[in-house]
């Protein structure tokens, strides 16, 4: 929309914004600026926000892998702490600190 263009539709659009009504083809010709503000919305979203939006999703699955792995991480350490405690307390005949070193 060049600047002409745009400075007749946005006297349109004070005037709607007003609550004024319009004539039927001033009406038809505020709704084609309206329609040309959609198009170029979504060729900017389109084009400039998609590939961003990949990325973003990549780096939220490569996240989510990674927690995944963690957790799991944090469980076999959790059995090892286990483990280690009950052969402590088997040899020594005292608890450590009651579990809290490790999870249940």
């Amino acid at each position: 929309m060049d600047d002409k263009i745009y400075q007749r539709w946005w006297r349109l659009h004070v005037r709607v914004a007003r609550g004024e009504r319009l004539s039927l083809v001033e009406q038809m010709e505020y709704d084609r600026g309206l329609q040309a503000f959609d198009r170029e919305e979504r060729q900017e979203l389109e084009s400039g926000a998609a590939p961003a939006l990949r990325q973003l999703r990549a780096q939220i699955k490569q996240l989510q892998t990674e927690n995944a792995q963690l957790r799991a991480k944090s469980v076999r350490l959790d059995r090892q702490i286990r483990t280690l405690e009950r052969a402590y307390t088997k040899q020594t005949g005292c608890e450590l600190a009651d579990g809290v070193y490790a999870a249940p």
